[in-house]
């Protein structure tokens, strides 16, 4: 190499460069990866809020299903699955917005750190594994909410303003 002008200033198997990559990928994408389940654990805090806020707001209406018979359990439910719809909804969302954003994360980040353009591929896994995330974080959001629309009373929601 050096009689063809090029000057070398070290050697360095292809395979020592791709792991070295890979490690640094890998760190990459497990620091996101817990930056979407922070944000969506404070996404079911938020839920959490919005159901409560909702409760609030039927309270005349968790009476009337009261007054006609509506036991703990069927009021929990609506609240419940009130609470999974929107989740569903702001991952329908979620899926919509993450193609073009990650192209653009993709693009940034293998031009820095590679020189060149990475191929982004969504598996069906980790779509559908997200939607898991996203219903139970729902769930578990509107059950606070759910158990206090429960408990309201008759009397209490007569006595409401």
């Amino acid at each position: 190499m050096t009689d063809r002008g090029f000057q070398i200033s070290g050697v360095m198997p292809g395979l020592t460069i791709q792991e070295d990559n890979a490690r640094a990928i890998n760190i990459l994408v497990i620091f996101l990866l817990i930056m979407a389940l922070l944000t969506a654990f404070v996404g079911s805090i938020g839920l959490t809020g919005t159901m409560g806020m909702n409760v609030l707001e039927r309270t005349r209406e968790i009476g009337v299903m009261r007054a006609i018979g509506a036991v703990d359990f069927e009021i929990m439910k609506s609240v419940v699955i009130e609470g999974v719809i929107i989740g569903l909804i702001t991952w329908v969302l979620a899926i919509g917005i993450s193609f073009p954003i990650s192209q653009i994360l993709l693009k940034i980040i293998s031009d820095s750190m590679m020189g060149s353009t990475i191929d982004l591929t969504f598996t069906p896994f980790g779509v559908y594994l997200w939607l898991g995330v996203v219903v139970l974080l729902s769930m578990f959001a509107s059950i606070v909410p759910a158990r206090n629309a429960a408990r309201l009373t008759i009397n209490e929601v007569l006595a409401y303003e």
